[in-house]
């Protein structure tokens, strides 16, 4: 198969799989029961209004009585111009919403999957080509107890440290509030903080430390497990014979060791989209898209919840095209005609 037919395969996959995952996600919310219509129900009840009215007003303003056939059109359609509605919690474009949330959550994701990457090739590669010493010993324990150890738990340690022994609260902003409906569901929101006026370093220095420590474990496991494949190689064994120093014949055995290792770059990188940053972002307040995404949840907030997906979808399905094209380039056999 050329290489130009494979891109078009990967294409109209991406784009299969963005459907499947955008339908499912919108069946799941407009399919199932709003538990907010109950609350909104109790809320006018307890303050004299009328519990019916409440909640058909409640419904209207966010198109609940519109058949789900065509509110799932508009959706796609949405979807395809790029014009994903607008946020029933905050009355913004979602667009907006999660542009303003994403880059607090890079500010940290970012650092984090580079310093794990760079450090647990490095120490594990190192720690393969010194197998059985002391400092393979001391590299493996530490990556078991880092496997072991909870993120929200590393987090909420790191915090007390970082309050009692240095005297400072690694918060980036206190949780404000916001009314989805008259007053009844508060719901925490992105406060009008600029960026660029706070303390990067020190707010997001313990996050990256938390990230990093469960993100480096997997790596340097993965890196020490493959590169042990090639440690006693043919190839290896000539480079040495011709004098090659340490440096080189680390480049020859990670050139080798390199499509697995990307694989379980992608891999992780998705996890921690996925599960990783809504613990990070919890213990540390920090106002991201996992946040964002929690508050959405909470209130129902369908075309939030759907962009929230989106991105993930996207993060996914770019993550898996960069994934094959490394491939590619690491081993021009992968999109061969040969293949």
């Amino acid at each position: 198969m050329s290489f130009q037919m494979k891109v078009a395969r990967r294409a109209a996959f991406a784009v299969l799989s963005m459907f499947v995952i955008l339908t499912t996600a919108f069946a799941f919310i407009a399919l199932t029961e709003d538990p907010n219509v109950g609350a909104v129900a109790y809320e006018a009840s307890n303050t004299g209004g009328d519990p019916a009215e409440a909640v058909e007003a409640y419904r209207e303003a966010r198109n609940l009585n519109d058949p789900v056939l065509e509110r799932y059109g508009n959706w796609m359609v949405s979807v395809v111009t790029l014009d994903w509605g607008i946020s029933y919690s905050t009355g913004q474009p979602v667009l907006s919403v999660l542009g303003d949330a994403l880059p607090f959550t890079l500010l940290y994701l970012i650092p984090s999957m580079v310093l794990s990457l760079g450090i647990g090739v490095s120490v594990g590669l190192f720690s393969a080509l010194n197998q059985h010493s002391l400092s393979d010993k001391l590299a493996t324990a530490a990556a078991y107890f880092s496997l072991g150890t909870p993120n929200f738990w590393l987090a909420q340690i790191l915090f007390v440290v970082a309050i009692t022994q240095m005297d400072w609260v690694p918060y980036l902003y206190m949780p404000a509030s916001f009314d989805i409906w008259g007053g009844s569901l508060a719901i925490p929101l992105l406060p009008d903080v600029p960026l660029l006026k706070q303390d990067v370093l020190k707010y997001y220095t313990l996050p990256v430390l938390t990230l990093t420590t469960v993100l480096l474990a997997g790596q340097l496991r993965y890196a020490r497990a493959e590169s042990l494949e090639y440690v006693d190689a043919d190839f290896v064994k000539i480079a040495k014979a011709k004098g090659a120093g340490p440096i080189r014949v680390s480049l020859h055995i990670l050139r080798n060791a390199a499509i697995p290792l990307v694989a379980l770059f992608f891999t992780d990188m998705l996890s921690v989209l996925v599960l990783n940053i809504f613990v990070i972002e919890f213990a540390f307040a920090i106002p991201g898209f996992a946040q964002v995404s929690m508050n959405a949840i909470t209130a129902r907030d369908l075309p939030l919840i759907l962009g929230m997906t989106m991105v993930i979808a996207l993060v996914g399905v770019f993550g898996n095209f960069l994934q094959d094209m490394a491939y590619t380039v690491l081993d021009p056999r992968v999109g061969s005609d040969a293949e």
